[in-house]
């Protein structure tokens, strides 16, 4: 095969961007060759001190800012916001995450940048939006998977609404987000013309959720859940095992596969109807004969027959799983002060260049070489630094 070239090589982006959603955009151009710098104030970006970490690197930081440099900027500062001016001249891509009004008091809105470079492509992440009547509102993950009705959706047995345990609405934001800037370069590339790049977390866990919103528009809220019999997780003698029959066909490999030929000549069970009728019976015949035998012995078997199966693995488990570990889905990234740590690599991006991603930074650990990058002088750069306008890790 040829050698992968970067698609965004040579692509200059500045991260002014905080949390995860914004950075996490900068960081998939930056993982796919773009030189991105991160800025961030003295005290750090605030997504650092969520969850467990060290030294201000936590999972949520290191995912969302692979591949970047960052310097540390106080932009509360006149000369602060007259370095970030002078570092947005320039670049070809702006991502930022304020809240509606912020970046224009700061001289950093589109319009401010645009007027120097009609090029530049500008991408805002926030949380509802640039206006209407909660574009002041604080938001969360928890809080657009609650608006959106994803929490509904995952449901549990007693129809308690739940929070799925990942940030979908922040993961889901950077990656539309970075789609979307895509799509804006190649307009540029096409046109000459840049263009404000808006993605809300509010609409990004909507258009992530698509499928499930038309089903239920379609049906007028009348919609089956689940919409196939069995599609269910089960506990077997080890562990869990999750079995679906998406089709006719799939659930009369199932009875087969598990000897339930009572299953299979029964033509009440052959059409998903019927199987939905009798949901209970299913459920409780396969959690009773699942809870027989370890995780593997369903998997082979189930496997050999076609049946859509798979073994619920925690993250470990995940790691050591033979097809992930032959498709390198995850990449070893030497990334202090953990040494040697195993990330996801990001799709499109094969392995080898995967491994030659920059770590996550430390506050201000590129500040000195990104000054130098502008031009300034030694002594310009000491007395910045000196004057608290910039922190160099």
């Amino acid at each position: 095969m040829p050698a992968w070239e970067p698609p965004y090589r040579g692509l200059r982006v500045l991260d002014i961007s905080q949390g995860l959603a914004g950075p996490s955009c900068a960081s998939i151009l930056a993982q796919q060759g773009a030189e991105v710098i991160k800025v961030e104030p003295p005290a750090g970006d605030w997504g650092r001190g969520i969850g467990w970490g060290l030294e201000g690197k936590c999972g949520l930081f290191i995912a969302g800012n692979l591949g970047k440099r960052s310097i540390a900027i106080d932009a509360t500062r006149p000369k602060g916001r007259e370095l970030l001016a002078r570092l947005a001249q320039g670049v070809d891509v702006v991502v930022e995450s304020f809240r509606p009004g912020v970046a224009s008091r700061l001289g950093l809105g589109y319009a401010d940048l645009a007027a120097r470079d009609p090029r530049l492509v500008y991408v805002s992440v926030n949380g509802y939006g640039q206006d209407g009547p909660y574009e002041t509102r604080p938001g969360s993950d928890s809080v657009f998977q609650a608006m959106t009705g994803l929490m509904r959706v995952n449901r549990d047995a007693s129809g308690t609404p739940r929070k799925v345990g990942v940030l979908v609405a922040d993961i889901c934001t950077g990656v539309y987000a970075a789609q979307a800037t895509g799509a804006a370069l190649y307009r540029r590339a096409t046109t000459g013309k840049g263009g404000h790049v808006e993605a809300s977390l509010l609409e990004a866990t909507s258009a992530f959720q698509a499928m499930a919103v038309v089903e239920d528009e379609i049906a007028g809220g009348k919609t089956v859940q689940p919409v196939a019999v069995p599609a269910a997780t089960y506990a077997t003698a080890d562990g869990y095992i999750n079995v679906t029959a998406l089709t006719d066909p799939m659930f009369a490999k199932l009875a087969q596969a598990i000897g339930r030929t009572d299953w299979a000549g029964d033509a009440s069970l052959a059409k998903v109807a019927g199987r939905l009728e009798r949901r209970g019976e299913i459920d409780a015949g396969l959690a009773a004969l699942f809870a027989t035998a370890p995780t593997a012995h369903w998997i082979e078997l189930l496997s050999r027959h076609d049946v859509l199966c798979g073994a619920v693995n925690s993250y470990a488990e995940m790691r050591a799983d033979p097809q992930v570990r032959h498709s390198r889905i995850l990449t070893e990234l030497d990334q202090a002060p953990y040494g040697r740590i195993l990330v996801p690599r990001l799709p499109g991006v094969p392995p080898e260049a995967a491994a030659a991603i920059r770590p996550a930074p430390g506050i201000g650990e590129h500040s000195i070489e990104v000054l130098e990058g502008l031009g300034a002088t030694g002594a310009e750069i000491a007395a910045l630094i000196e004057e608290g306008i910039v922190l160099a890790g």
